[in-house]
């Protein structure tokens, strides 16, 4: 199972290819001030219409369900993210 700043990483990567320079430099900006969340930048990736693999939602949907039946502290993903996640998951 991949952790949580592994997949950060990776949405962070296919976003660097996707989105235009301003929202990268919002990304960089958010990361200098406030470190790496996860759940930012995947709602970045909807808010610019910006699919991301059906991979990347598997593996970001699978964390999220491991930290619940394990009772660690829930990985901080809001309702309305988990909601773009299994949407295109399900594609």
């Amino acid at each position: 199972m991949l952790t949580y700043l592994d997949l950060y990483k990776r949405v962070r990567r296919h976003l660097e290819k996707t989105v235009n320079p301003a929202v990268q430099q919002l990304i960089a900006d958010y990361e200098y001030g406030e470190g790496e969340d996860l759940d930012f930048i995947v709602s970045l990736a909807f808010e610019e219409d910006t699919q991301l693999p059906k991979t990347l939602c598997e593996q970001l949907v699978a964390l999220q369900e491991d930290y619940v039946k394990t009772g660690d502290y829930p990985l901080p993903l809001s309702e309305r993210t988990r909601k773009y996640l299994r949407k295109y998951e399900n594609q």
